[in-house]
């Protein structure tokens, strides 16, 4: 059922929540709002009570001026749980969502009682902070957002899926039109917080029992950072899907909601 906004300590956040069973918390990645997990939700929600909302920045929630850092997400996030009136969720994370998802298990970690950690990293590297570069550059320069969301996909998508230039152009164009597009000032927010967090020296402490899970073509975040996460939980299992890069629950959504499914119902 869709539901209004909730007030964490002054933050209006916009969340939805739909489906029957334990509940799901999804936090999606760096400038996306609820609506990214629009190909995955429909198979979820048979399953579990669903729980989509916006970070602070975008979409419908407020944005506060910036910057944001990813401690003070994951202090939103908690907070909502609990304004919800849950004692303990699952949780998905999704990139930028992955390092919200890591600090709430370090910060509130009896909150969460099995987490997903999907194309998701424990620190930036000098490439995905070249990237993000690019990123903030196209965005304040004014390019068109079609242009924008063509240049991405490289970066989140396979070849399989980069080769059809006519459906990614609609895509683009579909997205584009979209209600509630980022401002610049709320992806900047983001940014600033999620190229500085470093969750390494306290995933230790975590004790979630907690999915690693990444695609094998995934180029912005590699396996490489998904192992190094699943060797510092304790209690980790690494998931690597032969197929699927960054994007692998919208290119791939039946084999990664397969993956994640199975975990949570172990």
């Amino acid at each position: 059922m869709p539901m209004p906004t909730v007030d964490i300590d002054g933050v209006n956040l916009h969340c939805d929540i739909e489906g029957e069973g334990p509940p799901l918390l999804l936090i999606a990645g760096l400038g996306a709002n609820a609506s990214s997990w629009a190909t995955i939700k429909p198979l979820l929600k048979g399953r579990f009570t669903c729980i989509t909302f916006d970070n602070r920045g975008v979409g419908q929630s407020d944005a506060p001026p910036g910057p944001y850092t990813i401690d003070q997400m994951a202090d939103d996030t908690a907070g909502l749980i609990r304004r919800l009136g849950y004692d303990r969720v699952m949780a998905v994370g999704w990139s930028l969502g992955g390092s919200v998802l890591q600090a709430l298990m370090i910060r509130n970690g009896d909150l969460v009682s099995r987490a997903v950690l999907l194309s998701a990293f424990p620190n930036y590297t000098e490439l995905q902070h070249g990237w993000l570069d690019c990123l903030l550059c196209l965005r304040q320069s004014g390019v068109a957002a079609e242009a924008q969301a063509m240049f991405g996909m490289a970066w989140g998508f396979t070849g399989k899926m980069l080769a059809d230039h006519g459906a990614l152009a609609a895509a683009a164009r579909l997205g584009a039109a979209a209600p509630y597009p980022t401002s610049y000032e709320g992806f900047a927010a983001q940014a600033h917080g999620l190229r500085r967090y470093d969750s390494r020296p306290m995933l230790g402490a975590v004790k979630t029992p907690t999915l690693v899970l990444v695609g094998a073509e995934d180029v912005l975040t590699p396996v490489s950072q998904s192992i190094e996460m699943a060797e510092l939980i304790r209690n980790a299992r690494l998931h690597v899907l032969p197929r699927g890069g960054h994007g692998m629950a919208i290119e791939y959504p039946t084999e990664t909601v397969a993956a994640i499914t199975a975990f949570l119902g172990a």
